[in-house]
C-alpha cells in the first residue's frame, strides 16, 4: 500500500490505524488520528485484538511500520485472534512525510528538564484521583485521560502543556492526542515515578 493510498484509507469512517513501531518512533512522529502499540511476539496480539472486537464488528484495522517483516507478524498475529487487518504500510514515517503527509509529532521532556523550566509549562496530570494521593507536580492540573476529550476545549493554544501521568504512556497517548489538536505539548518520560525518584518537590 503506498502512502496515498492508506491516507485515503485512514480518513474513511470506521478505520483506524495501529502504530507498531518500536521505541520513541511514534512520539517523534506518527499519522494523524493512528494508536501507538508496539509489536511485539508475545503477548502483543491478545489485548490489542480484544480492543478491536470492543469497537464493534465494522472497524477497519490497518498497520504503520517501518519493517515488512514486523508489519506481517502483527497482521498474522492479529489474524490468529480473529481480527482482519485491511490496510498495511510499512514504509515508515520517512516515505510518509516524502510524500507531503502532515507527521503528528511529541516532544519528549526528561523530569530534569521540567523541573529547570517549570514556569514554561502547563502541567497536565492524566492520572485517575485516586494515584494523585502519593503526590503532583506543584501547579499541575489534574484531567483525568478519561475526561480529556471533553476538557479539551478549556485548555489554551498559546500555553505549552507538559504531560504527565505515572510512568510516561497514558501521558505519551494523551500527549499525541493533544498535538493532533494543535497544542504545544510534551511527554514527561517516566513519569511520576521519575519525578518522585529524582527528588523533585511534590504538592499532597
Amino acid at each position: 500500500m503506498t502512502a496515498e493510498e492508506l491516507k485515503n484509507w485512514s480518513e474513511q469512517p470506521n478505520n483506524v490505524v495501529i502504530d507498531v513501531r518500536q521505541g520513541r518512533a511514534y512520539t517523534e512522529g506518527h499519522i494523524p488520528g493512528a494508536l501507538s502499540a508496539p509489536y511485539r511476539q508475545q503477548g502483543w496480539s491478545r489485548p490489542v485484538s480484544a480492543w478491536v472486537k470492543q469497537q464493534g464488528a465494522g472497524l477497519g484495522v490497518g498497520l504503520f511500520a517501518d519493517n515488512a517483516v514486523i508489519a506481517k507478524a502483527a497482521k498474522d498475529a492479529l489474524e490468529a485472534e480473529g481480527v482482519t487487518v485491511s490496510a498495511i504500510f510499512d514504509g515508515g514515517i520517512a516515505a510518509w512525510s516524502d510524500a507531503g503527509y502532515r507527521v503528528v509529532a511529541v516532544k519528549a521532556l526528561t523530569v530534569d528538564e521540567l523541573a529547570s523550566h517549570l514556569n514554561d509549562w502547563t502541567i497536565i496530570d492524566v492520572r485517575e484521583p485516586y494515584e494523585l494521593r502519593s503526590g503532583t507536580i506543584p501547579g499541575a492540573l489534574s484531567i483525568p485521560m478519561g475526561n480529556l476529550e471533553n476538557q479539551v476545549k478549556e485548555l489554551s493554544p498559546d500555553r505549552r502543556y507538559a504531560i504527565v501521568c505515572a510512568s510516561g504512556n497514558r501521558s505519551q497517548s494523551a500527549a499525541a492526542y493533544l498535538a493532533e489538536q494543535g497544542f504545544d505539548v510534551a511527554n514527561v518520560v517516566g513519569g511520576m515515578s521519575l519525578w518522585l525518584g529524582g527528588g523533585h518537590p511534590v504538592e499532597r
